[in-house]
């Protein structure tokens, strides 16, 4: 059971599972819901925002640990959950709209593929630690790099 649901939630209810590019799905579906969520109340409280975020990156440092010594593999490609806490990261603080939303996603794919200095020496914590750190800091690369964008404008 308890693998199970480390599973649903490493996964995000099996979108990891889906072949080709689970990351960026992640990362897509997690615009989508953040859109929706906006597009409801038009308004997103930060306090209950960052705690959402800590919520999730905490789950997932749990769930992926699970998973990762449950399949043997290190970091499992299926696990996406590192993907959602780094992508809703990019959008702290950031005014929500089409716009900031497509650049958010973009420049958050970008760090998490690129990985640049220090993103890649995080994987190296290992565990659920490391699975979710380097995300985590991609989206705080991204989350800067769109607010000096938005300065920019």
């Amino acid at each position: 059971m308890k693998n199970r649901l480390a599973f649903i939630t490493g996964t995000v209810f099996y979108i990891g599972r889906i072949p080709g590019a689970p990351g960026t799905y992640a990362s897509l579906a997690t615009t989508l819901a953040l859109y929706l969520i906006h597009a409801q109340s038009h308004w997103i409280r930060p306090g209950l925002y960052i705690s959402a975020i800590c919520l999730i990156t905490f789950a997932g440092i749990l769930a992926s640990d699970a998973i990762s010594r449950a399949t043997g593999i290190e970091d499992p490609p299926f696990v996406v959950i590192d993907e959602v806490a780094g992508q809703l990261i990019a959008f702290l603080f950031i005014p929500i709209g089409v716009y900031t939303l497509l650049l958010g996603t973009l420049f958050f794919r970008l760090f998490d593929i690129w990985k640049p200095f220090p993103i890649r020496k995080l994987e190296a914590l290992g565990k659920g630690v490391g699975v979710m750190a380097d995300d985590v800091l991609a989206g705080v690369y991204a989350n800067l790099l769109l607010h000096a964008v938005l300065w920019l404008l």
